[in-house]
């Protein structure tokens, strides 16, 4: 059994991305001070101290937005409460106007061991549509900054942006590149529900082009040195996300914060996004309210699928086995997918096709009708 993970929301911003449709907001300095309370209640509550985590995720939101002393506050609370001895990354998200030597120093000295940087792109038209504003030198100077503490960091692209073309996609990449982070995230826009992008009615660039960027991302990656570990990740040797890992093995992770999901014993919860509810009741002791929802056998072999097949080497039949107690053909005959080749059989895994990994939910799902 693996260890499991910890994930911990920070719902707060300085600003409001319209692309974005997590749970966050923008809120005065006193409702962070309570929410950081909130958190260490939380935390003692679920007895965390009791779990021996491998690895701690800080994620938002933007935790950067949050006043040093929040900061310091949590992560002094985390390392005198929580078993250090078994972690081996701490992630803490941080947007680049965020970078600088005090809080860097605090990161440094709580044990965080990996910053995963929030840029989307350097074109200052595109900064402009999604509310960044910071230039390609201002960045070179804060990751120069940065490299005074810390060498491992991810940065997160976005790219399939409005008006985006291929020539912008490669500025930003070869941009990235020149950062030398050891991780790199790409998300392609997807116009969501609950965003600024939805109300305004943005257009979304042609399909074929979306594809075209992908396979474009890819092949520039592979060639600079980077491993594609997964859809939308890639990184050198040795640096693969051993927290993101534990969602897409579906290991177990827990979760503190308004709106934060977790996964424990094949159970989902997800904690309440009203923030000033959650507050309220853990200043009464009393956990908040948290809807739970108990996974049957078959939807975990579904779920456990699913995230297996977003990573390149897909599914260990091996593992497999040993989670379920069967050999994943007595479940699916997925002979069709191989004779198309949309997914790929080698020794003892079971993979997608690279060449279809841009429509890899559809070959999902086809996969999942395979049952027997």
């Amino acid at each position: 059994m693996n260890n499991p993970s910890l994930y911990i929301h920070i719902p707060f911003c300085k600003k409001i991305c319209p692309y974005c449709d997590f749970h966050k907001m923008v809120a005065s300095t006193s409702l962070q001070n309570k929410y950081i309370d909130s958190l260490i209640i939380e935390t003692k509550l679920k007895e965390l101290n009791k779990i021996n985590f491998k690895s701690i995720y800080i994620g938002g939101g933007t935790p950067s937005s949050l006043s040093i002393d929040n900061i310091i506050k949590l992560l002094d609370f985390l390392n005198n409460y929580i078993n250090f001895s078994y972690i081996k990354e701490f992630t803490f998200e941080i947007n680049v106007e965020d970078i600088y030597e005090d809080l860097l120093k605090a990161l440094k000295k709580y044990n965080v061991n990996r910053l995963s940087i929030g840029i989307q792109t350097f074109n200052d038209n595109l900064q402009h549509l999604i509310n960044r504003v910071h230039s390609y030198s201002d960045i070179k100077n804060k990751i120069k900054l940065l490299n005074t503490y810390f060498d491992n960091y991810s940065i997160d692209l976005m790219y399939a942006l409005p008006n985006e073309d291929l020539s912008i996609l490669k500025d930003d990449l070869e941009k990235t590149i020149s950062l030398n982070p050891k991780h790199i995230s790409t998300y392609c826009l997807i116009k969501e529900e609950h965003t600024i992008f939805n109300h305004q009615n943005i257009n979304e660039i042609d399909e074929k082009l979306q594809e075209e960027m992908y396979f474009f991302i890819n092949d520039y990656l592979v060639n600079k040195g980077f491993n594609k570990y997964e859809t939308s990740n890639y990184s050198l040797n040795g640096y693969e996300s051993i927290h993101n890992l534990s969602y897409w093995n579906l290991d177990d992770y827990y979760s503190l914060g308004s709106g934060a999901s977790a996964f424990v014993n094949n159970v989902h919860y997800k904690t309440t996004t009203k923030i000033l509810e959650y507050i309220d009741s853990l200043s009464k002791n009393n956990l908040p309210n948290i809807l739970s929802e108990k996974l049957q056998d078959t939807e975990i072999i579904d779920e456990f699928i699913s995230m297996s097949l977003r990573k390149t080497i897909g599914i260990k039949k091996k593992d497999f086995y040993n989670k379920f107690n069967y050999f994943i053909d007595e479940l699916f005959d997925y002979s069709s997918l191989l004779a198309k080749n949309y997914i790929i059989e080698n020794n003892d895994f079971i993979f997608i096709n690279n060449k279809y990994f841009f429509v890899q939910n559809n070959i999902i799902v086809k996969f999942l009708c395979c049952r027997r």
